[in-house]
């Protein structure tokens, strides 16, 4: 009966949790304005901790990178393709209902530069 009661509990929980707090999202990003524009795609998912708080990771296959955000601007962590550190500083502005415009300046050993990012969520 408790092993029956557990699982009950804890697939309740995730399907409440996954239902209304994670959305995965397709990015097209311009990385390193500075040189010209070279697109790439990235895929990723962002969970919702509160109403203007935010976390979630995303990737473009070669680029790897975990993110924390505020309604006013967003720090990451990750690795570039030769698995040197990256940081990125930016912010996230809403174009439509689910379309963003993300901003970052990406900070690694190589060089910095600027990414601007088209993000849809679904």
């Amino acid at each position: 009966m408790n092993k029956f009661l557990f699982t009950f509990i804890a697939f309740s929980l995730l399907s409440f949790v996954i239902a209304r707090d994670v959305a995965p999202s397709v990015s097209l990003r311009y990385d390193n304005l500075s040189t010209g524009i070279q697109p790439s795609q990235a895929i990723g998912l962002k969970l919702n901790i509160d109403d203007n708080k935010y976390t979630g990771f995303d990737t473009d296959g070669f680029d790897h990178r975990i993110f924390v955000g505020w309604s006013f601007g967003k720090i990451g962590l990750g690795v570039d393709n030769l698995n040197t550190p990256e940081y990125t500083v930016g912010a996230t502005y809403p174009v439509l209902e689910n379309l963003y415009v993300d901003l970052d300046y990406v900070i690694n050993e190589a060089e910095d530069h600027l990414r601007l990012s088209l993000t849809v969520e679904f």
